[in-house]
């Protein structure tokens, strides 16, 4: 067995387990899907041997590096052991490196069959980027419009449950894309984003439609690939409606717990304060009483028809047509309708097995 293997063979293989040898802080950046942070050296160790390469030079660093990791390799080489079960753990690092090749080198010393992703983490980088260049969407898209709280993202998941072509594309940001959207969640990175999209797209690239909620060029931070904006502004466009009561109760259970924890709480009043020049001093006074009073049902409300109403109504192009309007009062029944449009226009039903869920 050859002991490397480049990413596109390694991608379309079942039988490994991708371990990622480098920092807890390089992997929270960036990984590769499914991937297991095994980190050869801490964040701080791995500080202090790039000290020492830089002040006293390779050799030096890489006595250093042996000294710090001796202690722990047989601890390391179980918890790869446990990891990878009855598949191939596949080492990486950022390059393809010497963490990796320690690594591997180890395991095989062990008893433990293991590979090495062939130009690390960096590969899968440029892989990444390469097929979201050149990706061509033939899928036609079903755009979901709609008031903040009406339940598209809740559509969305429901129809991926069900095994339809449906990407919750905030849910891959994890960013609810308004200033609230990262309250009480971890956004990921742009880097992250992109190799969950890939993905999600490679599944879905032989469906005659995608479902996807509206978005703009951007969810938070995080910046849409220019194809799919454009797929998105050619597409089908559904408009979802709900009256403001059941939109404020989904609101509320998106964002808030009740009763919310401390910190989510200062994480609304923050993005509250935020929009003083749009809502005006005033109100935003306000709204920071009713929250700190717990009227949350209130804040809500007074959010949706002063801010993200408003807000919508301004962003919306005033001539596209929509070809569908759909109650989403009723989620279950707003399901069956959407089961049915896509069952009779594209002759397209679930797949049994629910492998096309975007969760």
């Amino acid at each position: 067995m050859h002991p490397e293997l480049d990413i596109e063979e390694a991608l379309q293989r079942d039988d490994l387990v991708f371990i990622d040898v480098r920092t807890p802080s390089e992997f929270g950046r960036a990984s590769i899907p499914g991937a297991v942070n095994i980190p050869l050296f801490d964040d701080r160790q791995f500080r202090e041997l790039g000290a020492i390469y830089r002040n006293r030079g390779e050799k030096a660093a890489r006595l250093a590096g042996l000294a710090l990791a001796a202690p722990k390799l047989p601890e390391l080489v179980e918890q790869i052991r446990t990891a990878s079960g009855a598949k191939t753990p596949l080492i990486y690092c950022w390059r393809g490196g010497l963490r990796s090749l320690s690594l591997y080198q180890i395991l095989n010393l062990a008893g433990v069959p293991a590979l090495r992703l062939r130009g690390g983490y960096r590969a899968f980088r440029r892989y990444v980027n390469a097929r979201l260049r050149d990706f061509s969407l033939q899928s036609e898209i079903l755009v979901l419009h709609g008031l903040t709280g009406v339940g598209k993202t809740a559509l969305i998941r429901a129809l991926a449950r069900k095994g339809y072509a449906a990407l919750d594309l905030e849910g891959l940001a994890r960013h609810r894309g308004s200033v609230f959207g990262a309250v009480g969640i971890q956004p990921r990175s742009q880097r992250d984003f992109e190799a969950l999209l890939l993905q999600k797209l490679q599944r879905f690239k032989d469906s005659p439609y995608l479902v996807l909620e509206g978005e703009g060029k951007r969810i938070g931070n995080i910046h849409l690939p220019p194809f799919l904006t454009r797929a998105m502004e050619e597409g089908k466009h559904l408009l979802l409606t709900a009256p403001l009561p059941v939109r404020v109760e989904r609101i509320l259970e998106d964002y808030l717990a009740i009763p919310p924890s401390p910190e989510v709480v200062e994480e609304i009043r923050e993005a509250l304060l935020s929009l003083r020049r749009r809502l005006g001093a005033g109100k935003v006074e306000l709204l920071c009483s009713l929250l700190e009073a717990e009227e949350y049902h209130q804040v809500a409300e007074i959010l949706c028809t002063d801010y993200y109403d408003r807000l919508y109504n301004d962003a919306r192009p005033e001539s596209r047509p929509f070809f569908k309007v759909v109650d989403c009062t009723n989620l279950d029944l707003a399901l069956e309708e959407m089961a049915r449009l896509i069952e009779e226009r594209y002759a397209a039903y679930p797949l049994a097995d629910g492998k096309e869920c975007a969760q």
